[in-house]
């Protein structure tokens, strides 16, 4: 029986496939890791172009009323074009019109109130989804959201004048 147990103790077989098992799956959940972390830089990339290229599309247009409906059209039509951004991604779109920069810096912007306002708070929120690997989404979402401050040009013609 001792030498049973003895021989089982210092047989070396299967200690490869043990030692792969122990090495591959820390490796393989790494790789996961940087996955899943590139993927969220890209998204949050591609959200600040886009926003910007969006929200500058809509501050160019010549009627007030347009501006939140051609925002979103344009925000829609951009992320659709881009990969890992077009599947089941929430995005939440608001704009909000200030009078003037000390409005906007104490965060007292209406939602309503186009007409007089020439500038405009375009703010994206996107709800992070993991792909690859499990991360805690509160902690990620707060860095998929960007705002960007932009001049109404057709507001600020009508105030000049």
């Amino acid at each position: 029986m001792f030498r049973t147990l003895l021989h089982f103790y210092r047989a070396d077989r299967g200690a490869t496939a043990v030692e792969f098992s122990l090495v591959f799956i820390p490796f393989f959940a790494s790789l996961l890791f940087i996955a899943e972390m590139c993927r969220v830089v890209y998204i949050s990339s591609a959200i600040d172009l886009i926003l910007a290229e969006s929200a500058q599309m809509a501050s160019l247009t010549t009627t007030a009323e347009n501006y939140e409906p051609y925002f979103n059209a344009e925000l829609n039509r951009r992320m659709k074009t881009w990969p890992l951004l077009s599947r089941n991604l929430e995005t939440v779109m608001t704009i909000r019109y200030c009078s003037g920069i000390e409005q906007a810096i104490a965060e007292q912007c209406s939602a309503s109130n186009r007409e007089g306002s020439p500038l405009a708070l375009y703010h994206v929120q996107t709800a992070y989804q993991p792909m690859f690997f499990i991360f805690p989404t509160p902690l990620l979402n707060g860095e998929l959201s960007r705002t960007v401050l932009l001049i109404q040009e057709f507001q600020e013609d009508a105030n000049a004048s």
